[in-house]
C-alpha cells in the first residue's frame, strides 16, 4: 500500500481524535469539566484503551465536518487489569447531542459487552438525540438502547456517570444502570431539560431543580454517589467495580485479607461499648460497620437517600459483602418508603452478582401513619420482602437491638432462612414495639388502675423481659447470642461454609 493512503488514514484518525473546537473544550475546562478523552485517561489503566468507531461521523452532509467520531468515544480498556467496555460523550461536538452513528457505536459496544460478559460503563454529558437526525418520521426508529439495557441487566455490571446536562435518553441509561454517579454542580438528569419544560408547561426552572446532585441523590435516589468533580466520579466507578465480578457467571473478586479494627484490643473495647442497653439511645451504626470490615474498604451505596438505612459494599477477610444496616441516628432506624426502595435495590444488585448479604438489624419497625401510606408503603415493604426471599446468596443476620415485626423479616429474619442468625446480648424480638403492645393489650386495665403509671411500668418490664434475645436462643429461633467483638468472626465462619467457590477462587457461578 502506498504512503499516500497510509497518510490519509492517519490524517483522518488525527482529525477524529481532535474532537470539537478548541473554544468548546475551553468552555468545558472553565466549567471544571474534563473532556471526553481525558476522562478515559483517569478511568482506565494507562495505555489500555482500544478505540472502536473512531472514524464515525454524522451522515448528514451539513454535519459531517462538524462531528468527529460523531461526538462519542467508544471502545474497551482495563480497570485494575479487568476488561471493560466504555463510551464517553464529547460535549465539544454539537453540545454532545446523540447522533445516529454514535448510537450505532454504543449499540455495538453493548452487544460486545453482552457477548464477552464484560462490564459496560457510560460517561455521559449529552442532551437527547440530535434533532437534525431524529426529527419527523425518523423518530419511529429510536429507542433500541432500552432493549439493550434490559438484555444486559443482571448479566454484566452497568455503570453510568452523569457529568453534564443529561436530560432525556441519557437519564434513562442511568436509571437502568446498577450504579450511577453524578458530578455536583455540573451533572443533571431528568425527563426533560428547562427549555422543554418551559415550552411544555410554561414553568421556568433550573437544571438543579429538575435533577441536580441534591435532587438526584437525596430526593429521588436515582444517583447512588455524588462526586465533587469529574475525577471523583471516575474514581468512584473504579472503586465500585472492584466489588463486582465481570458478569453473573463469576464470583465477586477476592482480595488479600486485611485486618479490621475489631481485631485489636482497642477495637474490641470500642465495639462492646458502642451500643447502649438503653434502646432509645442512638449510636453511629456506620462506625460499627467500619469496625468489623477490612480497614478502609467500606463503600457507601446511595448514602444520602433514605439515610435511616445504610447500604454498604465492603470486604471482610478479602471477600466482598453487601451490608444492610439500620441507622439509629435517623428515625431510630425505622424504615420508610425511601429506605425500603434503597434496600430492595441493593439486595437485587448483590443477588445478581453473588455478593453475600450481611444484615445488621436494629429496627423498631416501619414508619406508620397516613403520610407514609400515601407512598404505597405496603407495596414497597412487600417488594423488599420478595427481594430478600428471592435472594440465593449467603445471608448473615446479626440482631444488634430491636427486631420488630415485619421489618425484622425484611431485614433477614428467621423466616428468610439466613445461613446464620444471631443476636447481641442487647437483642430484642417482638411483633411490635413493647410500648405499643402493652397499650394495645392492656390499655383499658392501665386506665382503670389506681396507679396507671406503676402498672404500665410493670407491664413494660414484663414485656421487655419476654422479648429478650435469650428467649429466642433458648427456643431455637436464632442460632446463638454472641459478644459484639465476635461479630466479624461469625460472619467469616458463615462465609467459609457458604462460599466455597469464593474461598478457593474458582471462576464459576456460586450456587449456595
Amino acid at each position: 500500500m502506498d504512503n499516500d493512503k497510509i497518510n490519509d488514514l492517519e490524517q483522518r484518525r488525527n482529525a477524529a481524535r481532535a474532537m470539537g473546537s478548541q473554544a468548546a473544550r475551553q468552555r468545558l475546562a472553565e466549567a471544571g469539566k474534563l473532556d471526553a478523552r481525558a476522562r478515559l485517561d483517569i478511568l482506565l489503566d494507562p495505555g489500555t484503551f482500544t478505540e472502536l468507531g473512531l472514524l464515525g461521523r454524522s451522515q448528514r452532509e451539513e454535519l459531517r465536518e462538524r462531528t468527529p467520531a460523531d461526538g462519542l468515544i467508544a471502545g474497551s480498556g482495563e480497570i485494575d487489569g479487568r476488561k471493560v467496555y466504555v463510551t464517553s460523550e464529547d460535549a465539544s461536538v454539537l453540545g454532545g447531542t446523540r447522533g445516529r452513528v454514535a448510537e450505532a457505536k454504543t449499540a455495538r459496544l453493548r452487544e460486545l459487552a453482552l457477548r464477552h460478559k464484560r462490564p459496560f460503563i457510560a460517561l455521559m454529558e449529552a442532551g437527547a438525540g440530535r434533532f437534525q437526525e431524529n426529527n419527523g418520521a425518523f423518530a419511529a426508529g429510536i429507542g433500541q438502547r432500552f432493549r439493550e439495557h434490559f438484555l444486559l441487566s443482571g448479566k454484566v455490571p452497568q455503570i453510568a456517570a452523569i457529568l453534564g446536562g443529561c436530560f432525556g435518553g441519557p437519564s434513562f441509561t442511568a436509571a437502568q444502570s446498577d450504579f450511577v454517579t453524578i458530578a455536583a454542580g455540573n451533572g443533571f438528569m431528568g425527563m426533560s431539560g428547562p427549555k422543554v419544560v418551559k415550552v411544555g408547561i410554561g414553568q421556568t426552572v433550573t437544571p438543579e431543580e429538575i435533577g441536580g446532585a441534591t435532587m438526584s441523590a437525596e430526593v429521588t435516589g436515582q444517583a447512588h454517589h455524588v462526586g465533587q468533580d469529574d475525577r471523583e466520579c471516575l474514581r468512584a466507578i473504579r472503586q465500585f467495580l472492584s466489588f463486582l465480578p465481570d458478569n453473573c457467571d463469576a464470583p465477586p473478586p477476592r482480595f488479600a485479607p486485611e485486618a479490621a479494627p475489631v481485631e485489636t484490643e482497642a477495637g474490641q473495647r470500642e465495639i462492646s461499648a458502642l451500643v447502649s442497653e438503653n434502646g432509645r439511645r442512638a449510636y453511629p451504626m456506620r462506625r460499627l460497620v467500619d469496625l468489623i470490615c477490612d480497614s478502609g474498604t467500606a463503600f457507601p451505596f446511595a448514602e444520602t437517600y433514605g439515610p435511616n438505612i445504610l447500604t454498604v459494599l465492603a470486604r471482610i477477610e478479602g471477600r466482598c459483602v453487601g451490608i444492610i444496616a439500620n441507622n439509629p441516628m435517623k428515625w431510630a432506624g425505622a424504615l420508610d418508603d425511601k429506605a425500603a426502595n434503597k434496600a430492595r435495590r441493593f439486595v437485587d444488585l448483590c443477588n445478581a452478582f453473588h455478593i453475600p448479604l450481611v444484615f445488621l438489624t436494629d429496627c423498631p419497625g416501619f414508619i406508620v401513619g397516613p403520610d407514609i401510606e400515601r407512598q404505597r408503603m405496603v407495596s414497597l415493604a412487600s417488594r423488599l420482602l420478595n427481594s430478600v426471599i428471592a435472594a440465593d446468596v449467603p445471608i448473615v443476620t446479626i440482631v444488634i437491638r430491636k427486631a420488630i415485626g415485619l421489618a425484622y423479616l425484611a431485614l433477614g429474619g428467621k423466616a428468610m432462612q439466613p445461613d446464620t442468625i444471631v443476636g447481641w446480648p442487647t437483642a430484642q424480638f417482638d411483633v411490635m414495639g413493647t410500648a405499643a403492645g402493652v397499650e394495645l393489650v392492656h390499655g383499658k386495665a392501665i386506665a382503670a388502675a389506681e396507679d396507671p403509671a406503676a402498672l404500665r411500668r410493670s407491664l413494660l418490664e414484663q414485656a421487655e423481659s419476654e422479648a429478650e434475645g435469650y428467649r429466642a436462643a433458648e427456643a431455637g429461633l436464632i442460632d446463638d447470642i454472641i459478644q459484639p467483638a465476635e461479630t466479624r468472626r461469625v460472619i467469616c465462619d458463615t462465609l467459609d461454609r457458604a462460599c466455597p467457590a469464593q474461598r478457593f477462587g474458582f471462576k464459576q457461578r456460586i450456587d449456595p
